[in-house]
């Protein structure tokens, strides 16, 4: 069979932006999959950050768009958006915090096409130049590097990284390897003496609008006051969260999983879900009543078993290595940042970001969840 070399071929291609693009669009749900973007990018996860929120933290769509000239056919999609942050206007992925991936949704073979493109780098730098500076956060190392489009970007590692596990064929060989004896076996007999003290003790997904609204009604009362910034105690977010959770319902691009202790909710975890991926986003427990019985790590052992059991292999749990993930012995994916300044502005702005850590914290006043 005969390679093909991104490096050989051109595209003839119109790149430009598009502030009406339709995420909820039949193109834009056909053109999806997780070969091209992440959970992050999926259409109702998009259109709901861009009419929730977008407006709502004084921001506006700037998605950016590469298509065929001749049939304006779809091959890349940016979701950006601008804001404007101590002044300086912001052009950065349509993320506003809620969001662990960014990339640019396309095939990969077409997107390094365009990187190797220099006319198509200088089309994608006109597009930003309207914006101080290009702000673009929380890129896995293991994709396509969304700052090959741009001229000029100054890159830094980011302060988190990503953590999975995955299952493989055999649930019990994963549990072997993977879990410690002594913590299954505690897991299994907290659960047993919860039963007996508490009543029937099931974990399963929400079923119905009425459940997502009381299990995220648990998690905000239980997440309370825990969190120095946590989105739940914001009502635009929670507004948001809890919508999305309610259409996953029918869209199947989430999932609201509930342990339930005599029928009523002890712990919660939600998660971006597709094409056998679960990546867990939200979780709660109700620390106070039943934390001695290990409540929140048993939701996500039975979750990751309840999906297992239909056929799924792979669990994420998302960015940060706080404690809990260590128990499962997850694999670790880093990420990066990059920036791209346009203005005199732009170029102070993205020298904080990338190496003035204090004064970059001051910046988070201004820019929504800058992380």
């Amino acid at each position: 069979m005969l390679a093909i070399s991104a490096d050989l071929l051109r595209l003839d291609v119109v790149v430009g932006v598009e502030e009406s693009f339709d995420f909820l669009s039949e193109e834009y749900r056909s053109f999806f999959n997780l070969h091209r973007g992440t959970v992050f990018q999926s259409p109702v996860w998009m259109d709901l950050i861009h009419k929730r929120l977008v407006a709502n933290l004084s921001a506006r769509q700037h998605t950016i768009t590469v298509r065929r000239p001749d049939d304006g056919a779809l091959l890349a999609v940016i979701p950006t958006v601008v804001q404007r942050a101590a002044k300086v206007d912001v052009l950065q992925p349509a993320d506003f915090g809620v969001c662990d991936y960014n990339c640019v949704v396309g095939d990969r073979i077409v997107l390094e096409t365009l990187a190797n493109d220099p006319s198509a780098v200088a089309r994608f730098d006109a597009l930003v130049d309207d914006a101080h500076v290009l702000l673009f956060r929380k890129i896995r190392d293991d994709g396509f590097d969304p700052a090959r489009l741009f001229s000029r970007t100054t890159t830094t590692r980011c302060d988190n990284a990503a953590y999975h596990s995955e299952v493989g064929n055999d649930f019990e060989v994963w549990q072997r390897r993977t879990v410690r004896r002594k913590f299954s076996k505690e897991l299994g007999r907290l659960a047993r003496q919860l039963e007996r003290e508490g009543g029937s003790y099931e974990h399963r997904p929400a079923r119905t609008e009425q459940e997502v609204r009381e299990a995220f009604a648990f998690l905000r009362k239980v997440r309370g006051g825990r969190f120095d910034s946590d989105l739940l105690s914001q009502n635009v977010y929670w507004s948001f969260y809890l919508d999305f959770a309610i259409a996953g319902l029918s869209c199947g691009e989430c999932v609201t999983y509930v342990s339930y202790l005599g029928g009523k909710p002890v712990a919660v975890l939600f998660g971006l879900a597709g094409e056998g991926q679960f990546h867990a986003v939200l979780n709660g427990f109700d620390a106070e009543g039943y934390g001695k019985y290990s409540v929140g790590l048993q939701i996500i052992y039975r979750v990751i078993k309840l999906r297992f059991d239909q056929g799924f292999q792979r669990f994420d749990m998302g960015l940060g290595n706080t404690g809990y993930k260590s128990h499962f012995r997850v694999e670790e994916t880093t990420l990066h940042n990059f920036t791209r300044a346009s203005t005199l502005s732009g170029s102070a702005f993205s020298f904080i970001y990338h190496r003035a850590k204090p004064i970059k914290n001051a910046l988070k006043r201004y820019v929504p969840q800058l992380r």
